[in-house]
Formats: structure tokens, sequence, C-alpha cells
């Protein structure tokens, strides 16, 4: 009778091991067949913000007055910005520089100094930008170096061109789905890849030939997003 006890008891010892097994496999299905595929985003966009830096700047041997001209034109292209109402923000005076000036031959020598100010603009408009760069030329300014172009306000721009990534990782999945004979499943990742805003090149005319924004073209810039999704294969 102890021998049947204990046999009977190992028995449902092990029906029900088998059956916490059972319960244990249940919560973990099996893995699915996955498709991974990158996809890009583009969308072209006129850049509206341009960005110029003015250098006001003389040679001579007289510092302070040199420094009175240079403090003048700084004063004036920053009361410009004013007239042409860009920010206080998206104007950039720096400080005054002073470096001599040497003749190196037929021997080292000091000839004067270089007293010179750079002020930074960040305008909104093409026209305005026009307009700033004609009167900076009017002030006195003859060294304007154009600091580039971009989007005042990327973001939606940066949102379209994600969901045309999204799209086309879609589309090249479907392609490589039926390709392979299978049936493209739902998504179960998403990852940004990271984009880019390549800087375009503005073109300037003569000033002398035309002082007009029409002479000025902002060329286009194209927003780009990468995307890595992962799909479900049925």
């Amino acid at each position: 009778m102890a021998i049947r006890r204990i046999t009977g008891t190992f028995f449902l010892l092990t029906l029900l091991a088998g059956g916490l097994t059972a319960c244990g496999a249940g919560t973990h299905p099996a893995p699915r067949d996955t498709l991974d595929v990158s996809g890009t985003g583009e969308v072209k966009a006129t850049p509206d913000r341009f960005r110029v830096r003015a250098v006001s700047s003389r040679t001579g041997d007289d510092i302070n007055a040199m420094k009175q001209e240079v403090d003048a034109e700084i004063g004036a292209a920053i009361k410009l910005a004013g007239e042409l109402n860009i920010p206080d923000n998206q104007v950039s005076a720096t400080g005054i520089t002073i470096q001599p000036e040497w003749q190196w031959q037929p021997e080292r020598k000091l000839i004067g100094h270089r007293v010179a100010r750079d002020i930074d603009f960040a305008v909104d408009g093409i026209d305005d930008y026009a307009a700033l760069l004609e009167a900076l030329t009017e002030i006195g300014f003859t060294e304007l170096n154009q600091a580039g172009a971009e989007l005042a306000d990327p973001v939606a721009l940066e949102e379209e061109a994600l969901r045309k990534a999204v799209e086309d990782a879609r589309r090249k999945a479907q392609i490589l789905a039926d390709a392979a004979g299978r049936k493209l499943g739902q998504v179960i990742l998403v990852q940004e890849q990271g984009g880019s805003m390549p800087q375009p090149m503005m073109m300037a005319m003569d000033m002398a030939a035309k002082r007009e924004s029409s002479a000025y073209a902002a060329g286009e810039m194209t927003v780009r997003q990468q995307v890595q999704v992962r799909f479900t294969l049925d």
C-alpha cells in the first residue's frame, strides 16, 4: 500500500509539473518572421532666413581716430537693424580688435595698425536681405560676407520628411514581401536615423548694376530624414 501511495503521489506531481510547463510555454509565443527596411524622405524648400557678416576696419597710425570711425559704422549698422525691424536677438556685434601691420621685405618693420569690428545679422526674407546689403554698403562697409541661408522654422518640414521616410520604407517592404511570396504585416519598430539640411548657395548679382531683391536668388535646400522600420511577415 505504501508503494502505491508513493507511486500515485509521483504521478500527480508529474502531471502538475507538466501542466505548469504547458502554461509557461503559452506565455511565450513562437518568434515571428520580420523584415527590416530603411526609408528616406525628402522635402524641397526655399530658405527664408539669411545670415550676413559685415566687417568695419581701418588701417593706419592713429588708433583712436580709427576706433571712432569703426565704432561709428557699427553704431549705424545697429540703428539700421532697428529700422529694418530685425529683432535684437538676431543682431550681434563683436568687440574691437587691434592688430599690428608689418612690412616684411626687405626687412621686418611696423607700418601701422588695423582696427576692426564685426557685426552679424540674421535677416528674415529676401527683400530685407537685399535692403540690408544695400544699406550697409551706403554706410561704408566694404567687406560683406554671406554667412549662410536657412529655414526660420524647419520643424514642419522635418515632420513631413519623416512621414515620407516611413512611407518609403513601407513601399520597399511591400516590394520585398511580394517578391518573397509573403504577406506584409504590421509595423513593430520604427527608429529615426537622423536627417540633414545642406546649405544652399546664395547667389548675388552686381549691386551697382541692380539694387533690388530680384538681384538675389535664395536657392533651394532639401530637408532629408531617414528611418529604419521593422515589419512582421505573415
